[in-house]
């Protein structure tokens, strides 16, 4: 069992895959499919150390879920670390504005994430 959980939202089953099966060597990992699978997670009290973000979900979209945990006392000190095709400038602005510690677009290195989770953690 590892010590830190990260909690993965993306619409995509293969990127929650891919995330999961690699990250999930160095730590726990939860997979939520939109923005209010992650919020039934974050409210269900399991402790979540990071979480990666998609923007573009159905329903309660990326930049929708962190601005609500990023008001919320409990989950603001979260880091979140957006995951997004969506690669203009100002996407990436708002992104981190909201309060997202990194913005990496896809595609992506495996490698590179893992380490960027290792240095906010």
């Amino acid at each position: 069992m590892h010590d830190q959980t990260i909690l993965i939202v993306d619409d995509s089953p293969n990127i929650r895959r891919l995330l999961a099966h690699n990250l999930g060597k160095k730590f726990n990992v939860l997979t939520a499919a939109d923005g209010q699978a992650a919020l039934d997670v974050m409210k269900s009290g399991q402790k979540i150390d990071l979480l990666i973000v998609d923007i573009a979900m159905p329903g309660i979209d990326g930049f929708t879920l962190t601005e609500q945990l990023k008001s919320h006392p409990d989950f603001r000190a979260i880091p979140l670390v957006m995951l997004t095709a969506k690669d203009k400038s100002e996407d990436r602005e708002k992104g981190l504005k909201l309060g997202a510690v990194d913005y990496i677009t896809k595609p992506f290195n495996l490698d590179e994430l893992a380490e960027k989770i290792d240095s906010i953690l």
